[in-house]
């Protein structure tokens, strides 16, 4: 029972988080008790003790633009309804940023020098528009964790190196049109949380059996018809969803899933048989249906 809560109360906090929510990474890095700047021109004129920076509904002025690298010791930027369908280049002279997020910003592309932030830990993209990322991004080594919500481009593909993040331990894509994942994500030896919800995945990597510590998987309104045998090796995974495929079939292998505490498979065309037979090869684990 403590797991399956668990398991639930992250989902709920991956849920609410958000953008604005006070549970963003945006307020606890670095020095989680630094003032919120909500003015560039104004954070300009204090200089080195500015620490966060939040810029909402606001155009960047092409003057100050030019001078935000004076901001060197800036932490955490959220960026909102800016105008803007790429990352300023003025942006890569932030050495110091743990955190970026943007939402409400049409992103089209991000650049190849992002990958010149080398601290970068968070990064949260809303409201995008991006059909793809740069193999460079794959070079961002502390990043722990990875979000994209709502993106609005006709297909979306991660980079084929997606494998070399090597600190990441959280994965988000919420409607985000994706059609599959790279075989390298089976390199994500750090991965705890997966969450590719809203998508177009018709199959999972077998290389996603070699994810070892994955805790929490969650593969939601896909197109999904049927889960790899590699997949059964997820030995840590303790809460699994695929609600909304079109599985009607779960192999027999789900008995080496033995820290699995709940498995949500509504939505699935799944027969009274194959219940039955779930709860033989799953005795402890919850099952939902509906």
């Amino acid at each position: 029972m403590k797991k399956i809560l668990s398991c639930l109360f992250l989902l709920a906090s991956l849920a609410s988080r958000g953008q604005n929510s006070t549970d963003s990474p945006f307020y606890q890095v670095g020095i989680g008790d630094a003032p919120v700047y909500n003015d560039l021109k104004t954070a300009l004129k204090e200089g080195g003790p500015v620490y966060k920076l939040q810029l909402l509904n606001a155009p960047f002025d092409p003057k100050l633009l030019p001078k935000i690298g004076k901001l060197s010791n800036l932490q955490a930027l959220m960026l909102n309804a800016n105008g803007i369908t790429t990352i300023p280049a003025e942006f890569m002279q932030l050495s110091s940023l743990l955190f970026f997020s943007s939402a409400q910003n049409e992103l089209h592309a991000i650049p190849a020098e992002m990958a010149g932030l080398g601290n970068l830990m968070y990064v949260e993209l809303y409201d995008t528009k991006l059909d793809s990322l740069p193999k460079s991004f794959c070079d961002l080594q502390r990043l722990k964790s990875f979000v994209i919500e709502n993106d609005k481009a006709d297909t979306f593909r991660l980079p084929k190196n997606m494998g070399d993040l090597g600190s990441l331990e959280e994965l988000v894509l919420f409607h985000v049109p994706i059609d599959s994942l790279p075989r390298s994500i089976g390199r994500l030896k750090k991965l705890k949380t997966m969450y590719v919800s809203k998508g177009r995945l018709k199959t999972v990597p077998s290389s996603i059996g070699k994810l070892e510590h994955l805790q929490t998987l969650v593969l939601d309104d896909n197109q999904l018809t049927e889960l790899p045998r590699d997949f059964f090796k997820l030995k840590n995974l303790g809460y699994l969803s695929l609600k909304n495929n079109r599985i009607a079939h779960i192999s027999d292998f789900a008995c080496y899933l033995s820290s699995l505490a709940e498995l949500d498979l509504s939505g699935n065309p799944i027969s009274e048989r194959e219940r039955e037979i779930l709860r033989v090869l799953l005795p402890g684990c919850r099952i939902i249906y509906k």
